[in-house]
C-alpha cells in the first residue's frame, strides 16, 4: 500500500513559501544568501558533522573568503543557518496554525500537511533540521544547544495556543510538548526507511486525537 500524503494549500520552495495560484519572486540572492541556503541543503543530506565550510563554499559557488568574512565559525553559520530554517518554519505556522478562520484541528492538521507534502518532493530522504541537529550538536556546542531549546520551546508555545482552544490549558501545554516530539521522532524514522509509511501513520494517530 502506498500512502501519499495530500496536497497542502501551502507548500514549501528552497527558496520561498508559494501558494497555489500563483508564486512570489525570489529576490537576487547575495553569496551570503547562497551559503546559507546551500549549507541549510547540505546540513540536511549529509549533517552537521560531516559538513565543512570549503564543501558549502564549493557548492554553494562562493568563495572560501566570503564564507569567512561573513561568520567566524562553521558554530556560527550552523546558528544562522537554524535561523533561516525556523523563519520559514514560523511562514508555514502563520499561514496554518495562525489561520484563525480555519477550526483548531484544521489548523494543526495543515501544518504536518504542508510539511509531509514538501518532504514527499525529497523521496522521504530530508527531514527537519531541528530534530537533525539536535541529534548532534548539544554535546559539542552549548551556542547551538540553547538555540535549539528556544526554537523547541517557541514551537511549542505556539503549538499549545491553538490546542488551548480545544483541551485544558493544563492538558494543552503538555499535550503540544509531546506532539512536537512525536513529529521529530516521526520525521527521524521516516528519514531511516526513505518512506512516507511513518508520516502516514502520525497522519493517522492525530486525526485520531483531534477528534478524541
Amino acid at each position: 500500500m502506498i500512502n501519499v500524503i495530500p496536497r497542502p494549500k501551502l507548500v514549501v520552495n528552497t527558496i520561498v513559501l508559494r501558494y497555489e495560484g500563483g508564486m512570489s519572486q525570489p529576490l537576487v540572492p547575495t553569496q551570503r544568501d547562497l551559503l546559507v541556503e546551500t549549507g541549510a541543503r547540505i546540513f540536511h543530506e549529509r549533517g552537521y558533522t560531516a559538513t565543512g565550510v570549503r564543501q558549502v563554499a564549493a557548492a554553494a559557488d562562493v568563495p572560501l573568503g566570503s564564507f569567512t568574512n561573513h561568520f567566524r565559525s562553521k558554530e556560527r553559520f550552523a546558528l544562522v543557518v537554524l535561523e533561516h530554517y525556523v523563519a520559514r518554519l514560523d511562514g508555514i505556522m502563520d499561514a496554518t496554525l495562525h489561520d484563525a478562520s480555519q477550526p483548531p484541528a484544521g489548523r494543526i492538521q495543515a501544518y504536518f500537511d504542508a510539511i509531509g507534502y514538501a518532504l514527499g518532493e525529497h523521496n522521504w530522504g530530508v527531514g527537519c533540521l531541528i530534530p537533525d541537529l539536535a541529534t548532534e550538536t548539544p554535546a559539542h556546542s552549548e551556542l547551538l544547544r540553547g538555540a535549539l531549546v528556544q526554537v523547541l520551546e517557541r514551537q511549542t508555545t505556539a503549538f499549545a495556543g491553538v490546542l488551548h482552544e480545544m483541551a485544558q490549558p493544563g492538558d494543552a501545554d503538555d499535550l503540544a510538548a509531546v506532539l512536537l516530539a512525536a513529529w521529530h521522532g516521526t520525521l527521524l524514522r521516516m528519514k531511516v526507511e526513505r518512506s512516507s509509511v511513518p508520516l502516514a501513520r502520525f497522519r493517522r494517530t492525530l486525526h485520531r486525537l483531534l477528534l478524541a
